[in-house]
């Protein structure tokens, strides 16, 4: 973490909570994009400012533009029906987002992709109608009001937010094909990171996100991994507990074991 000596330590650990702030550099969101090319075989070719990464099947691009960091969506996912063809649905991502969400939008995405590629791009597939979200009712609140509806979480730095596209609800980001936002704003920091889902964005990957935000459970992280300053205040930083050694063999003339105590029946409620 910041100024902390751990970082010189490679295989520390710590727990990061809550996860929505576990907030992470667009420089490492470049990084992982450059790494889920190399190892996803998608194609990867660069600009004067971005990095473009194109799947096999040339219908799904995502891009990470240096220069809109701080003004705007720095990593853009695009789907079109062929490479062609105009936008079908896209996923923008601006600010410091967790890594770790990242990572999981971008595994969804290829491991649904290699599955049944019109799933991501049409819609068209075997996801059911309904996907469940579990949600901790202590850490987060729903909301339904004013053509909006969704979660926010209880120390109101964070929130999920569902605009269908006929609602009276201005538009989100004046973009009214967006229907689904998710960010973190805590009000000592303003805008900390945000990504939206245009209408056409198949559930699948949406739900995946959100469900990541709305884990209740700290994110597992290295010390060796950057986190910004400025979010340090703001979250809960502990030490994750080090593996317990192997007891070591015992000696050649060591007593016998001690039989085991009997065990004992658990308790039902």
């Amino acid at each position: 973490m910041p100024n902390d000596p751990a970082q010189e330590r490679p295989r520390e650990q710590v727990l990061i909570s809550p996860r929505y702030l576990a907030a992470s550099l667009p420089t490492n969101h470049h990084q992982l994009l450059d790494v889920f090319a190399e190892e996803s075989a998608w194609s990867a070719r660069t600009d004067e400012s971005s990095l473009i990464v194109t799947s096999p099947c040339r219908r799904i691009t995502i891009r990470h533009d240096q220069t809109a960091v701080g003004r705007g969506p720095h990593l853009v996912i695009s789907a079109r029906a062929d490479e062609e063809a105009p936008e079908r649905w896209r996923t923008d991502i601006a600010g410091n987002m967790p890594i770790e969400f990242v990572a999981t939008l971008f595994g969804a995405l290829a491991g649904e992709l290699a599955t049944d590629p019109d799933h991501v791009v049409y819609g068209i597939g075997t996801e059911p109608s309904l996907l469940e979200l579990y949600v901790d009712v202590d850490s987060w609140a729903y909301f339904e009001d004013f053509g909006l509806s969704g979660f926010i979480s209880h120390d109101g730095h964070a929130a999920v937010v569902a605009r269908p596209v006929d609602s009276p609800a201005p538009p989100i980001r004046g973009d009214g094909s967006i229907t689904w936002h998710l960010g973190a704003a805590p009000e000592e920091l303003g805008r900390l990171w945000d990504v939206s889902f245009t209408d056409k964005t198949p559930p699948f990957l949406m739900h995946a996100v959100v469900a990541e935000a709305l884990d209740p459970r700290p994110t597992l992280r290295s010390t060796t991994f950057p986190f910004p300053a400025v979010v340090a205040p703001l979250v809960s930083i502990q030490r994750a507990q080090s593996p317990s050694p192997r007891p070591s063999a015992q000696p050649p003339h060591a007593q016998p074991p001690r039989s085991p105590e009997p065990k004992r029946t658990p308790k039902t409620r």
